[in-house]
């Protein structure tokens, strides 16, 4: 702390403001009480300010709020006042409306620095020596006046402050007291309001885009979280205290090794980087829905991390609809089947299982058909096609349209000869019995008999290459089922293979 400030008055050489202490008292008592029930705190600030002027017999009792401190000047504005007469109100004044003071008077800089530190000050016009700050109160007809600091959340937010144009005394002792305690009851009730206010905000935002706030401190690692956040995961909306590895635990394991990996990232960022992810979060009901974590680090003034703050919006609708997109982009729109998209997303799902077969077929002399009875029958008897195999097929087994008249089922968990069983019943399945088509516009059914051909080979590989391996050992069986006479089953024979490479190569 500064020593006392150069203008300050002696309470030697002047008169000590009279005060009645009980009056004091009840007019404190008044306006805290005003303060603390009030529904706007400016309300209860202005009924503070009635109650002590009166008992203090001040010409004004009122409150600079600072603006803006730049190099040079000071930025305030004249927000509250009581005056005891309207000869003494200068609140109207538009040169008090955020008003700037010129930090290039020492005097006038020390004033703020001091106030900035927590000083308080008394004042006697008559006593100071010349400079900004006499001149300032004698053009305001001030004897005498006295101020203090506020401070709310650690920061100066502005002064306290009496004047007597009436009365030459000191506001030592008892005055400044009053003056300071009313002070920290107007920093409370505004920083209760602060907290209130952010809390409609928080909790407005919340209803209005399904976000939670939250923020977790590095210090401690308590997490402060929005009321409706805390009810959507199971806790009281006053839940006092919640550790961060509590609401790590509501995070879906498979995401949670993620979300602290891009957390620890965000801490040890060289400079303020805010991130994004998905992930599954455990609500109230044990339900997981999808949220979006949307995060930023916060910095103290020195550029230290201090807390981790951010929101959480639900994208379950948003996620849904995703997967309802994906789903229909896997899937042939004539059949249903799944496409080729399909297949590469299921087999790269579990491609560590070698146990797959792929059993590759096609409709023999299917161009026929479409050449004689035209494409919109053809397509009918695919969708026909595609529904009776479907029934033949395990929940786990996939049907693929890969394209025209081929089609492909993934089967797994099979040994080879319950793969060629399975490839034979689709066979038969499909030769025993004739397709019934109506004809469109015509009134006609046409009954058309199909058969297959089909090529059979099992997964020897448990790599991202082995799909593709796969698919061109079932191609194979299936062209060496075609050359067969059709309307038969080949399964891929890797030793015969071998051979016909080598002997190409001795060619």
């Amino acid at each position: 702390m500064p020593g006392p400030p150069p203008f300050s008055t002696s309470p030697t050489k002047v008169a000590t403001v009279p005060l009645i202490a009980e009056d004091c008292l009840t007019a404190f008592s008044r306006g805290s009480k005003a303060l603390m029930t009030m529904e706007h705190w400016a309300d209860g600030v202005d009924r503070l300010l009635t109650e002590l002027g009166p008992v203090t017999g001040a010409s004004r009792v009122w409150i600079l709020q600072l603006v803006e401190i730049k190099p040079d000047k000071i930025i305030q504005d004249y927000v509250f006042e009581w005056a005891s007469s309207e000869r003494y109100r200068l609140l109207n004044q538009y040169r008090f409306r955020f008003f700037a003071s010129s930090l290039d008077e020492p005097e006038y800089q020390r004033l703020v620095e001091e106030r900035q530190m927590g000083c308080r000050h008394d004042f006697c016009t008559s006593m100071m020596p010349e400079g900004p700050i006499k001149r300032h109160l004698e053009n305001q007809a001030t004897l005498s006046m006295a101020s203090v600091p506020i401070f709310v959340n650690g920061r100066w937010w502005g002064t306290l402050g009496v004047d007597d144009c009436e009365r030459a005394v000191s506001w030592a002792g008892p005055g400044l007291d009053l003056l300071e305690s009313a002070a920290q009851m107007i920093a409370a009730a505004l920083y209760r309001y602060q907290l209130n206010h952010r809390s409609r905000q928080v909790e407005l935002f919340h209803k209005v885009t399904d976000c939670g706030v939250w923020e977790v401190s590095l210090r401690n690692g308590r997490a402060w979280c929005s009321q409706g956040l805390k009810v959507a995961l199971g806790y009281p909306e006053t839940f006092p205290r919640m550790p961060v590895r509590r609401l790590a635990a509501r995070l879906h394991p498979e995401d949670r090794a993620l979300v602290w990996s891009r957390l620890r990232e965000a801490r040890n960022a060289p400079e303020p980087t805010q991130f994004r992810l998905d992930a599954r979060v455990r609500l109230a009901d044990n339900a997981w829905s999808w949220y979006e974590i949307i995060a930023e680090m916060q910095y103290n003034e020195q550029g230290e991390p201090v807390a981790l703050a951010g929101v959480l919006v639900d994208i379950g609708r948003r996620k849904q609809e995703e997967e309802r997109a994906q789903a229909a982009s896997e899937r042939d729109a004539l059949t249903g089947a799944l496409n080729r998209r399909g297949l590469d997303r299921r087999m790269m799902e579990c491609v560590a299982t070698s146990s797959r077969h792929l059993i590759l077929f096609d409709i023999d002399h299917f161009k026929q058909i479409n050449d004689t009875h035209g494409h919109l029958v053809g397509d009918a008897l695919l969708e026909q096609l595609a529904d009776r195999l479907q029934h033949e097929l395990r929940p786990e087994d996939c049907l693929i349209r890969l394209g025209g008249e081929e089609f492909a089922v993934l089967a797994s968990d099979m040994r080879d000869e319950q793969a060629m069983a399975l490839a034979d019943r689709l066979r038969r399945r499909v030769a025993d019995t004739p397709f019934c088509v109506e004809v469109p516009g015509e009134g006609s059914a046409v009954l058309a008999s199909m058969t297959i051909s089909l090529g059979v080979a099992r997964q020897s590989r448990d790599n991202a290459e082995a799909l593709g391996q796969l698919m061109a050992e079932a191609d194979q069986a299936l062209y060496a089922a075609k050359h067969a006479g059709r309307n038969t089953l080949v399964a891929y024979d890797a030793t015969a293979a071998e051979r016909t490479q080598s002997s190409a190569a001795g060619g």
